[in-house]
């Protein structure tokens, strides 16, 4: 593990510890409907973050919360067939995209409070979307296609670019992030759970590069919102653990990618969701299982040099937590309860 890798990612000295974080508060409720898969949350504005997730019959339901307490799901009309994906357009508005049943993507805008009807972009997507900040008011959307390829499209803010495909032998849905450098990076897994990672900018694609690595389920890639940095993490092939690898923010090589570092011990359900809290800084929150985590929600900080090492939050929850950013270093998480009801917290 070079020093790069070494300085950002898990180390397995910082073992998962059983005894609650005080700096995080106590769970409580979004409220009383239920969802089914992993939410999705991004930031509307300091202390707002909004949040989507499947309802129980295949709607996107969306809510909001203030930083203190959360408003009322609202399920919308359509019916999609993934989970959702929601960014921040850096312009005061939320997206959220899911993958209809048809294979279109659907999407909501929230703009001023309001969440905007559903409408469908003509495509042939067969996973989930993940949709990121481009430029301010601009949005990338990709998702895996029927041969493997990555189908993505672009929002200028008025409207879709049609659906283009890029050619890579894909087997997970893509995770794809701002770099908040005018770009957009896109992390998939190929045959032989290799890594591969794409970036946009300046209205076209950089070139699909290998990160050597052994991984599995589905990417999670977060700006660092410093100098270009993007961090993404893995849930190991062979090993339950996570592991991550950055891109420093300078050229587009290889070389300028850490090899994949860390793994924490003990297991986990599924990757780990994190989000960058302040410049150069990072929350990741994962899912603990097996004795004696139990499915409890555990956290962990990068300060910008080193890990704060995992810390049982509390509470039990299944799939991958969505954490975005509420301002002044603190973040929420939300959390998907064996109840298929979700709650949230807030840290660190």
């Amino acid at each position: 593990m070079n020093k790069i890798a070494a300085c950002l990612m898990l180390s397995t000295c910082l073992l998962m510890a059983p005894a609650a974080s005080a700096t995080w508060g106590s769970f409580i409720s979004t409220g009383s409907a239920t969802g089914i898969g992993n939410p999705s949350c991004a930031s509307v504005s300091t202390e707002e973050v909004a949040c989507a997730v499947r309802s129980g019959k295949s709607a996107i339901m969306v809510n909001e919360f203030n930083g203190t307490a959360w408003g009322a799901w609202k399920s919308l009309t359509g019916t999609v067939s993934s989970d959702p994906s929601c960014t921040s357009d850096g312009s005061g508005k939320v997206l959220c995209a899911a993958t209809a049943t048809n294979g279109d993507l659907e999407v909501t805008v929230l703009s001023g409070g309001v969440w905007s009807n559903p409408t469908n972009v003509t495509a042939a997507l067969f996973s989930a979307p993940s949709c990121a900040q481009y430029t301010a008011g601009q949005v990338l959307c990709a998702a895996r296609n029927a041969s493997g390829g990555l189908a993505w499209s672009h929002y200028n803010g008025t409207s879709w670019t049609a659906f283009a495909n890029l050619t890579i032998s894909s087997t997970s849905a893509p995770s794809c992030t701002t770099d908040n450098n005018s770009g957009v990076i896109c992390m998939v897994f190929t045959t032989g759970y290799a890594t591969q990672v794409n970036r946009y900018a300046a209205g076209t694609w950089k070139g699909f590069l290998n990160i050597v690595g052994v991984a599995a389920g589905e990417p999670d890639c977060t700006s660092m919102n410093s100098g270009g940095n993007v961090a993404c993490f893995v849930e190991g092939a062979q090993s339950l653990g996570i592991f991550g690898t950055r891109f420093d923010g300078g050229a587009w090589t290889v070389a300028d990618w850490s090899g994949y570092g860390g793994g924490l011990d003990g297991s986990v359900s599924e990757n780990a969701g994190c989000t960058s809290q302040a410049a150069g800084e990072l929350v990741c929150g994962v899912y603990g299982v097996g004795i004696p985590y139990d499915s409890a929600f555990f956290a962990d900080v990068y300060n910008g040099s080193s890990w704060s090492g995992w810390t049982e939050v509390g509470g039990v929850g299944v799939g991958s937590p969505s954490c975005a950013p509420l301002g002044a270093g603190k973040v929420v998480c939300v959390i998907m309860g064996i109840n298929n009801k979700l709650t949230s917290v807030v840290g660190p």
